[in-house]
């Protein structure tokens, strides 16, 4: 009798849930923004304000 029938399976599976932590480690990684592009966002966000505010 084999002691490991399918190892096969173990190997795909582990492989699966590894790609998948890859993947999801580096979305996290990649979302969060530095501190330059918060401040490039914040100042852009500002301007389209005080434009739409004169033309009222």
């Amino acid at each position: 009798m084999d002691p490991f029938p399918y190892p096969w399976l173990f190997a795909v599976l582990g492989g699966a849930i590894i790609l998948g932590i890859v993947i999801a480690y580096g979305a996290y990684k990649s979302s969060k923004a530095t501190p330059r592009q918060k401040d490039a966002a914040e100042h852009g966000a500002h301007e389209i304000y005080h434009k739409d505010q004169s033309k009222n």
